[in-house]
């Protein structure tokens, strides 16, 4: 039985080695791809590695396409929507997990129908509502819609629901009100799950494309997707340049990713797991 459990633990971790490539292995083009002359990028069969590397496109990047504007727009972004949007969907979830109101079944329910709508289909609506705000071709046009979340209440709702009642009537009885025991006590004890959902949030609104694509028209207010995007050509694409791009951009969120890694685990595994 020790031959066989050891046979198998052996297929197991060849299997995670051979997904483990198949998953990096376009990063890793994308990232040498970034280092290669024009020619090489377009260069039929495909050439892996550069003949040598250059590190021109990364300057020409920002010298040509105005980068760090695209930058600065798209951390005003992610900060504006996720910050508010792990907050206030963290008192959404306290509310539905502790605080008993008239027809509280029945929002969360049609919270959770709305949550079944596919974006696309709000689109034009949303798109009316930031017209008449006065909000097209604005950053905060962007930030408005990206705030409220019925995902991230319900994500984090069952976390707190897996908390022990224990603790909020001890502190009832002791003469703490709703704020003083969401901050004190609901908010630390849910920080890893706090810290997966803005992980997610943070990827979400740096990667987004479709709605800042369909609200700005203004190049100083375009974000890195919408930049990025628009280095593809009518008529010819600069690979290499694409790539470069891409792999700048990608930077933020795998540093965002290995510092809240553990976090972000432990927010995934514990969610919905009852105490």
């Amino acid at each position: 039985m020790a031959g066989q459990d050891r046979i198998i633990k052996g297929f197991v971790i060849i299997l995670l080695l051979l997904l483990a490539v198949v998953t990096t292995m376009p990063f890793v083009w994308m990232v040498l791809t970034g280092f290669k002359t024009e020619i090489e990028a377009m260069r039929i069969p495909m050439q892996f590695w550069p003949d040598q590397f250059n590190f021109d496109n990364f300057g020409e990047i920002f010298t040509r396409f105005n980068f760090l504007t695209f930058y600065a727009n798209t951390l005003l972004v992610t900060v504006g929507i996720s910050v508010p949007q792990v907050f206030i969907s963290a008192m959404a979830a306290y509310a539905f997990a502790r605080i008993d109101f008239p027809f509280k079944n029945v929002i969360f329910i049609c919270l959770m129908v709305a949550l079944m709508i596919p974006l696309q289909m709000i689109l034009v609506p949303r798109f009316v509502i930031m017209m008449r705000l006065g909000l097209i071709d604005s950053l905060w046009g962007v930030i408005a819609p990206g705030i409220p979340s019925v995902f991230a209440t319900f994500f984090i709702r069952q976390s707190i629901m897996s908390i022990p009642r224990e603790l909020d009537e001890s502190a009832y009885m002791d003469g703490c009100t709703h704020p003083r025991i969401f901050w004190s006590i609901i908010l630390p004890l849910c920080a890893s799950t706090l810290a997966a959902m803005g992980i997610l949030v943070v990827t979400f609104a740096w990667n987004n494309l479709l709605w800042p694509l369909i609200i700005l028209n203004s190049n100083s207010n375009f974000t890195l997707a919408i930049g990025i995007a628009n280095l593809r050509g009518q008529h010819a694409t600069p690979f290499n340049l694409l790539m470069a791009a891409a792999t700048i951009s990608t930077i933020p969120i795998i540093l965002v990713f290995l510092l809240g890694q553990r976090y972000f685990l432990e927010g995934i595994t514990t969610t919905g797991s009852k105490s």
